[in-house]
């Protein structure tokens, strides 16, 4: 599908078919093309935590406070931030001195900007996990909506309920959740959008 159609067709699907189906193939294709976004020195801060049993579904809907879209879609996912994706820093420098990015020499002060930049800034190590996990959301939706399939992202639920009920390891965030499947409703109306005008400053205020 043509990008500007994919990207104009995309709605926030808040029907989804109750007996529609997402296949396992599918769901790690549309993941490997997400995690195909960009990140900060290439950290790639992003896990996805897949729910598409049926049990499962249901307690996610219930720390979602019982939206029943998260029951009726084929899936939900929720998009986690690594908060200790700079502990990769010598995989990446490695990768990137590989690949002709970086000369050899260089990799020890890659490692350093790293490890100064996030190793002891929580607040920036939080900030970089849901920046990387936002973008990798975004394009996953892309890529549903490019396969046929709607989507839904929502922040309407308990992150620390997922945490417990999901056995997420501490150093993994919610940043969203991506509810995935065959959608009931088709071709909807655009919900008004503000303008260029209104959202864009040149060159200062």
């Amino acid at each position: 599908m043509e990008l500007n159609k994919i990207i104009e067709g995309r709605r926030s699907v808040n029907d989804f078919e109750p007996n529609g189906e997402i296949s396992k193939q599918d769901i790690e294709t549309i993941i490997e093309k997400a995690t195909l976004s960009p990140s900060s020195y290439n950290l790639q801060h992003w896990h996805f935590l897949v729910v598409h049993d049926p049990d499962r579904k249901k307690v996610l809907k219930e720390v979602a406070y019982g939206q029943q879209k998260v029951e009726d879609a084929a899936a939900a996912i929720v998009v986690l931030g690594n908060l200790q994706a700079h502990e990769r820093a010598k995989s990446i420098a490695d990768d990137l001195s590989e690949k002709g990015y970086l000369p050899e020499e260089y990799k020890e002060n890659v490692i350093n900007q790293i490890q100064g930049l996030y190793g002891n800034n929580e607040t920036m190590q939080r900030d970089e996990a849901i920046r990387g996990a936002s973008l990798a959301a975004m394009t996953l939706m892309y890529v549903a909506q490019d396969m046929g399939y709607g989507t839904c992202p929502m922040i309407g639920f308990d992150p620390e309920g997922v945490r417990k009920e999901f056995n997420l390891p501490a150093h993994l965030i919610p940043a969203m959740m991506i509810t995935i499947g065959p959608a009931k409703e088709e071709n909807n109306p655009r919900k008004s959008r503000l303008s260029v005008n209104e959202v864009t400053t040149f060159n200062g205020f």
